[in-house]
C-alpha cells in the first residue's frame, strides 16, 4: 500500500512542523475509517479539506497528498 505509506511521510512532516492538531484530525479519520472499511476515502477527504482550510500545511505536504490522490484509480477499479 504506498498510499500508507504517503501517509506516514505525512505523520513525520506534521510533526516536525508542530501540526499536531491536523494529525490527529487525519488520525480521527483513518480510525474512523477502520470501523467500516473506507480508511482510505476518509483520510483522503480530510487531507483535501485541509487545501481550503488550512493552505500552509497542505503546501507542506502537498506531494504526498498528490500520491494519496492518485493512488485512488488502484480503488476505483
Amino acid at each position: 500500500m504506498s498510499w500508507m505509506n504517503d501517509l506516514y511521510v505525512i505523520y513525520q512532516k506534521l510533526d516536525a512542523n508542530s501540526c499536531q492538531e491536523v494529525k490527529k484530525e487525519i488520525i480521527q479519520a483513518q480510525l474512523n475509517g477502520c470501523s467500516d472499511g473506507t480508511i482510505y476515502y476518509l483520510v483522503l477527504q480530510q487531507l483535501v479539506k485541509l487545501k481550503g482550510d488550512k493552505a500552509p500545511v497542505y503546501e507542506l505536504i502537498k506531494g504526498e497528498v498528490e500520491n494519496i490522490i492518485h493512488a485512488q484509480s488502484t480503488y476505483a477499479h
